[in-house]
């Protein structure tokens, strides 16, 4: 008995500390069954055997404890865990709350906030930009959310050159846009307008000759807070 003993002692040196637990356990379950009692175990196995499986007790006692006391820090450590997960949770429910609040009062400064046109809030409206140049005019209609449905120029309506800068070329751009956008089932759009070129006004009469019910128009256009750069200092 013995030398399997020796031999398992010398496999604990190079096993892992889960393996270790499992074979001292092993080991010790097996020795009592060799009790010094037994008849078959020689008195200098006994007391060498009854001293291991003292030791085996023992360690194995202590490492019981051991992976009790670390099963106790874990679960204390998932519960905290999952308590500061929860506060988490709960302060960017609060963030969200704040945020849509905040946009409430934003777009309930916003013209036509809170009406409703056929069924339609103001807010889910389809939008129809519009950007003039001085050489061009280009207009694109969207959904609520900025997804372009239909989108057109002066220039795709058959004028070219310096014909496309002109009002009629505009209002017509104007009616094509309309068009598409009621064989889309569009009948009420908001017009946003950026831009200062000829186009900027006939656009708006053509987008009406279409058809097309305008419930609100928004200036849009880009702006410089500082105006342009000012031109370098004369040297003298």
């Amino acid at each position: 008995m013995a030398a399997p003993l020796e031999a398992l002692l010398l496999q604990v040196r190079c096993l892992s500390l889960s393996s270790t637990r499992r074979l001292l356990v092993r080991c010790n379950s097996a020795l009592v069954k060799s009790s010094p009692v037994n008849p078959r175990v020689l008195p200098g196995q006994s007391a060498l055997l009854s001293s291991h499986v003292q030791t085996f007790c023992t360690t194995t006692t202590r490492w019981a404890e051991e992976a009790k006391e670390e099963s106790t820090e874990t679960t204390e450590k998932k519960q905290e865990d999952a308590e500061e997960s929860q506060q988490e949770d709960t302060s960017l429910d609060e963030d969200i709350e704040r945020r849509q609040k905040w946009m409430e009062m934003y777009n309930s400064c916003l013209p036509g906030y809170g009406q409703v046109f056929d069924g339609i809030p103001y807010n889910q409206l389809p939008v129809i930009h519009v950007f003039a140049n001085w050489n061009n005019t280009h207009a694109t209609c969207t959904d609520s959310t900025g997804k372009i449905l239909a989108q057109t120029t002066c220039g795709k309506e058959g004028f070219k050159n310096a014909k496309k800068a002109t009002s009629v070329a505009a209002e017509v751009t104007g009616q094509s846009i309309a068009t598409k956008a009621l064989d889309l089932g569009i009948t009420n759009v908001r017009l946003v307008l950026r831009g200062i070129g000829p186009g900027r006004q006939p656009i708006v009469k053509g987008v009406q000759m279409g058809g097309v019910n305008i419930v609100s128009i928004t200036d849009g256009t880009r702006f410089s807070a500082t105006g342009p750069r000012p031109r370098k200092a004369r040297r003298i």
